[in-house]
């Protein structure tokens, strides 16, 4: 961890519940920008499962033999 990381997480300490919350908001909206190719993967995987379920290559089970 570097200095400057060290510092601030000493500070950190002194916040409140409220302000900690708040700073961890911004941190996160800071750092979680949307990933196109994840989002692609995902699309790509849907239609992929989709397919194999109407081509047979796969059934869909029931809740409760997920649940089992």
């Amino acid at each position: 961890m570097s200095n400057l990381v060290a510092e601030i997480a000493e500070k950190i300490q002194l916040l409140s519940a409220e302000d900690k919350h708040a700073l961890i908001r911004m941190l996160i909206q800071d750092i979680d920008v949307p990933d196109e190719d994840a989002d692609e993967a995902w699309r790509n995987e849907v239609v992929r499962r989709v397919k194999a379920i109407r081509n047979g290559e796969a059934a869909i089970r029931a809740l409760q033999e997920w649940q089992e």
